[in-house]
């Protein structure tokens, strides 16, 4: 027999949010001598989720007197599987990250990360001093990331560029037609640097070799140049030989097998991982046996997993369904 909490994280699950938050609703307001936080922050979250402001302040107004002290704060952020909109948060401070061992395109969850560090952040300071190596692939990614996010307006601050520099130099005159993105990636990094006779020089050998028009030089206004590392800020640390934060989004269903594969497979070369799920705005019912069981074969395996940011109404279901036996739930701040 379900609790009612329990039968609420079962029914926002299956999809049935509004019956979910009346269930809340009528528990909490049929048993007014309980204090209990759980119920009320399910409902929090179910309100956030689905962009009901007024609901989200009335119970908050009722949580303060309760429980005298603060409510959980309303955000503007939109979560993926919730609301089309595209509502950006309120940039952190600027987040710190390093590279290591040999920088590959198909890194995926290395970008993904990289993006959404950002994103949640004021900007990039980005760590070149422990790369090791950068294959064709890895530069035209890094090219193709660091000016997306520039356009999107976000500061980045290269951190050692001379010896980011010395290793592409190091790989040009090769030969193959792969080598024009090593080229694009140190005309960028010339240019990001102020480094305005090297940039001339090399973009007429890039014409020569590439036949095409040689390269413009426009000073890079948007990207702040450091030049020695210094202490990381208060942010997330993206190690690529050695991050272990992988990202879930959106609604983990029948059609997120290919990304909990990847889940697994990021994890195989890692005793610990940290699963940030605060872009996911459910886990759907008839899909938590495989999320379930992917999470009790990296147990199972020895690998220790904590999951960060998880909304309510998934931690309850995973206690429902056990779930929580096999990881560790790291809990959100309140307020």
């Amino acid at each position: 027999m379900y609790s009612a909490v329990e039968e609420a994280a079962i029914l926002y699950a299956s999809n049935y949010p509004d019956q979910a938050a009346a269930l809340l609703q009528d528990y909490i307001k049929s048993r007014p001598e309980r204090t209990e936080l759980q119920p009320w922050l399910m409902l929090f979250d179910i309100y956030q989720l689905q962009d009901a402001r007024r609901e989200f302040d009335e119970l908050s107004m009722e949580f303060v007197v309760k429980f005298e002290r603060s409510a959980p704060s309303w955000s503007d952020a939109k979560v993926p599987g919730v609301d089309a909109g595209n509502q950006k948060t309120e940039p952190a401070a600027e987040a710190y990250v390093a590279f290591t061992g040999v920088l590959r395109g198909d890194q995926e969850s290395l970008f993904q990360n990289l993006v959404q560090t950002a994103q949640k952040s004021a900007g990039l300071r980005v760590d070149f001093s422990r790369l090791d190596g950068v294959e064709a692939s890895g530069s035209r990614r890094l090219v193709e990331t660091m000016q997306g996010l520039i356009k999107n307006g976000k500061k980045i601050t290269p951190i050692d560029i001379p010896h980011l520099t010395a290793l592409l130099t190091e790989m040009i005159g090769q030969g193959g037609e792969d080598e024009q993105a090593h080229w694009l990636l140190l005309l960028n990094l010339y240019q990001c640097e102020g480094m305005q006779a090297e940039f001339e020089d090399l973009a007429v050998e890039y014409a020569i070799n590439f036949e095409v028009s040689p390269p413009s030089w426009e000073p890079c206004r948007q990207l702040a140049i450091a030049s020695s590392p210094s202490p990381a800020p208060t942010a997330e640390v993206l190690l690529c030989g050695e991050e272990n934060t992988f990202f879930l989004s959106g609604v983990i269903s029948t059609a997120s097998a290919s990304r909990l594969q990847e889940l697994s497979n990021f994890a195989a070369s890692r005793g610990e991982i940290f699963l940030d799920m605060s872009k996911v705005s459910r886990v759907d019912f008839g899909s938590i046996g495989e999320f379930s069981g992917v999470l009790a074969g990296l147990h199972g395996s020895g690998k220790k997993v904590l999951l960060r940011n998880v909304n309510e109404m998934i931690r309850a279901l995973l206690n429902v369904m056990d779930v929580d036996r096999h990881v560790t739930i790291l809990r959100r701040k309140i307020g």
